[in-house]
């Protein structure tokens, strides 16, 4: 993006989604009823339902920024550059300092939590003994990934649409944008773009139920292509302005309704693929995912398109720390959560010393040196940055 179409808001919402993962993944040390690397023996239902909200939100707004980034990468890059970019902001952060560097601790503290209690290399030689290929889920390898997952993820979600990618790019393909727009743009027509959501989620997630499995992979490039349209046409941008509170509404209202489901029926629908209490549940998500999507897009369309030097400097920062975060909060909660205090005191001591350590681990060690940057898949520091 030049400076004159670059989209601040979008800068903007990817740091604020980044900033939404972390706190998430600092309060899943202490979240009632889910399972985590790492788990504080005192839990709190009020935690995970805050986390749950965040959750809701903050990854599937990552794949509609990355839609959004990849059809300005593509204005000014073939096919071959835009996949060659990919490679180097992706691949190769996580198959180098991520794979063989940031996620080792991850696996003993995860080995740890199942039970294990030998030494730290013997938990990773484990771990990197069970390696297998597979095609049951979209890593295609059962490597141990933590958090890195996303990044596999995106690249693969940018390589099997690329070739749909460069069509839209055609006049037939800018003729389909240009009609969704039009149907978007019309009262209320933004919400719309839930029902291909939930039909996905309908049609999937009752054959192949869990976390970062195909149902969720299909999810997340209906969420990118959404984004990839969302840039190349002004009409739902304006759209998503108009809308924002009702979206914010539907937001809340999907959230709670979901969570009542999950309360009453303890996950059972899942256990009843393509029941009306199945449909139900995934219709009521996708309404409270699109709806908050929706309001924080256009909070920021409306307040936050404007540039500044937080954001240049936060911007540049998303992908290190990303790298970074998990690791780090788990490596502070090893310490924190044996101590005798109240558990939002240790959220807060958590949550605090990890920002302020993975922030720092990238000013230090990331931030001023080009050969480290390279490897974190940023651009080299030009002279007097």
């Amino acid at each position: 993006m030049t400076e004159a179409t670059r989209r601040y808001d979008i800068d903007w919402l990817r740091v604020f989604a980044m900033l939404g993962i972390f706190l998430l993944h600092a309060m899943h040390l202490f979240d009632e009823g889910t399972d985590w690397h790492l788990r504080n023996v005192d839990q709190s239902t009020l935690v995970l339902v805050f986390r749950g909200l965040i959750d809701m939100w903050a990854v599937p707004l990552f794949f509609v920024l990355s839609g959004f980034g990849a059809s300005f990468a593509l204005r000014k890059r073939s096919g071959g550059r835009f996949l060659a970019e990919r490679v180097r902001r992706l691949l190769l952060p996580l198959y180098t300092i991520g794979v063989f560097l940031i996620v080792l601790p991850q696996i003993y503290f995860d080995a740890y939590t199942n039970g294990f209690r030998g030494g730290f290399w013997e938990a990773i030689g484990n771990r990197f003994g069970a390696f297998q290929f597979t095609l049951s889920w979209p890593g295609l390898t059962n490597l141990f990934l933590g958090h890195l997952w996303f990044l596999q993820f995106l690249f693969l979600v940018s390589v099997i649409v690329l070739p749909l990618l460069l069509l839209l790019r055609s006049e037939a393909g800018q003729r389909f944008i240009e009609r969704v727009a039009g149907w978007c743009n019309a009262r209320g027509g933004i919400f719309l773009l839930i029902i291909p959501l939930a039909v996905v989620r309908i049609a999937l997630m009752g054959f192949i139920l869990g976390q970062h499995t195909w149902a969720y992979f299909v999810f997340y490039i209906v969420l990118f292509l959404i984004g990839y349209m969302f840039a190349v046409d002004d009409r739902f941008t304006d759209a998503i302005k108009r809308n924002g509170w009702v979206a914010l509404v539907l937001g809340i209202v999907g959230f709670a309704v979901q969570g009542l489901l999950v309360m009453i029926l303890n996950y059972r629908m899942f256990r009843e693929p393509f029941s009306v209490t199945f449909v139900i549940y995934e219709v009521v998500l996708c309404i409270g995912i699109w709806g908050l999507i929706v309001f924080l897009m256009s909070l920021a369309a409306k307040h936050w398109n404007k540039p500044s030097r937080t954001l240049a400097y936060a911007n540049e920062a998303v992908l290190p720390f990303f790298l970074f975060h998990q690791t780090v909060i788990l490596s502070i909660g090893w310490f924190v959560i044996p101590c005798d205090l109240h558990l939002i005191w240790k959220l807060i001591i958590v949550t605090a010393a990890a920002f302020a350590v993975t922030l720092g681990l990238y000013e230090v060690l990331v931030r001023r040196f080009n050969i480290v940057r390279f490897f974190f898949g940023m651009r080299p520091r030009r002279t007097g940055e």
